[in-house]
């Protein structure tokens, strides 16, 4: 599982543009025509609620909240009901929704009252475009529940219920079409952030197992499109940790911030480690710690190969039969050594070493590499020589050309420092190619 994860693309960039996308009005809604007054709807009241149309059609959302409170104020004490007030409940929820969505802070009023409300009723009256207005109120609720501190579970249940809603009836419209398809593709990004959206119910939820299931029936939906790789990981989510659904959506976050330039590294380390708090089997425990490694170690600061190295022990006593996980802690422990000799840390450059080379693992050439210059440092001749010609020789087994050169000037080098200048000259011999000097 890890290398499909480490292969794969994170998918935020995705999420944010349909989130833009689903938010554009409906086209039902924007091929609304003016209305003519009737009999029962005063001439003012009908040109208002043209002004609204119009207004909300291009997309001036803030004039057209402002105008369709005033219709709505008056339609309520005139007792009016019925579709022209659900239309316009409508607009005033969404226009107020798309306010929000540009605001970098919470929403200041009731929101509940004022955004989802307004769109809920409307929707139980009218069903055009139904869809859209789904996915709306959905991410309508979605919103409730994230700004109110994501615990409140009727928002969620309600914000996944009217999602996934939008999407089977989304999927009515694709059935039969390739997934090459325009329109299937398009379909398969609705489907593709209802599933993000899963993910993220399931990182707060206290009934996060409740997504198992749909992640294992919707996902396959995208198998064969051009995000056929984000489905997959997905997919595979729902079998992390035999079925632990927070845990792995935790984790999964955790990856996707790996991938983020923008994201913070403490930020990030600290949703792996909540993901490894809750893990249950060890094995999946310890690739949670070996992807914390990794991700430490791409900072590449002496503070953070240190952490890189914990993380790397941490996995390797969960499981040390896991090839990556042994090739993840040798290579944490060779950067420690190595960031050491650099230093003139010899001691401390031994030790890492000397720690590196009581478990196999591929690669562990360059452990023993460290260890003969290490010891060379310090005057330990028959440590030197023998870690050195052990490194070129495994060295010779795997590499060639200019990534064995490192390990055949190495060893040529403590030779001439131990006098054995003979040797040297035959070891440089059979590798003139490699430019040894």
């Amino acid at each position: 599982m890890s290398r499909r994860h480490d292969a794969r693309p994170a998918g935020c960039g995705l999420l944010f543009a349909l989130a833009v996308s689903i938010a554009m009005p409906s086209p039902a809604m924007a091929a609304a025509a003016p209305a003519r007054p009737s009999a029962v709807e005063p001439a003012d009241m009908a040109a208002l609620r043209n002004d609204i149309i119009t207004t909300y059609n291009a997309q001036n959302y803030a004039r057209a909240a402002t105008i369709a409170g005033h219709w709505l104020e008056r339609a309520g004490a005139e007792g009016r009901t019925g579709r022209e007030v659900a239309a316009i409940s409508f607009i005033l929820g969404h226009s107020r929704y798309e306010l929000h969505q540009k605001e970098p802070a919470r929403y200041a009023g009731d929101y509940r009252a004022d955004v989802v409300m307004p769109i809920d009723e409307s929707l139980r009256i009218l069903q055009d475009d139904p869809a859209f207005k789904n996915m709306l109120l959905g991410n309508a609720w979605y919103t409730l529940w994230s700004e109110g501190g994501r615990t409140d579970a009727d928002a969620e249940a309600r914000g996944h219920w009217h999602l996934l809603k939008s999407i089977l009836l989304r999927q009515e419209g694709v059935r039969g079409l390739a997934p090459t398809a325009p329109d299937y593709e398009l379909f398969a990004r609705h489907v593709l952030f209802y599933l993000e959206r899963c993910l993220d119910y399931a990182r707060s939820s206290d009934s996060a197992d409740l997504y198992i299931q749909r992640l294992r029936e919707v996902a396959p939906w995208g198998f064969g499109t051009a995000y056929d790789a984000r489905f997959w990981q997905i997919y595979e989510l729902a079998y992390f940790d035999d079925g632990h659904m927070k845990a792995a959506a935790l984790w999964q976050r955790g990856l996707d911030l790996m991938r983020d330039p923008r994201s913070d590294p403490d930020a990030t380390l600290a949703v792996f480690a909540e993901a490894a708090d809750i893990t249950r089997r060890k094995r999946d425990r310890a690739e949670v710690y070996r992807q914390m490694s990794d991700f430490a170690s791409t900072l590449d600061t002496p503070a953070r190969r240190v952490q890189a190295a914990e993380f790397a022990k941490q996995a390797f006593d969960l499981d040390p039969a896991s090839a990556d996980i042994r090739r993840q802690y040798g290579t944490a422990l060779h950067l420690l050594s190595y960031a050491a000799y650099a230093t003139g840390k010899y001691g401390d450059a031994l030790a890492r070493a000397q720690e590196s080379v009581t478990f196999e693992w591929e690669g562990m050439e360059v452990a023993f590499f460290d260890l003969s210059r290490a010891a060379a440092e310090m005057g330990r001749e028959t440590e030197a020589l023998t870690h050195g010609e052990r490194a070129y020789r495994m060295a010779r087994g795997r590499l060639e050309g200019a990534l064995l050169q490192p390990f055949a000037q190495n060893y040529v080098n403590i030779l001439r420092q131990f006098g054995q200048d003979g040797l040297a000259a035959r070891v440089q011999a059979e590798t003139a190619t490699l430019g040894v000097r």
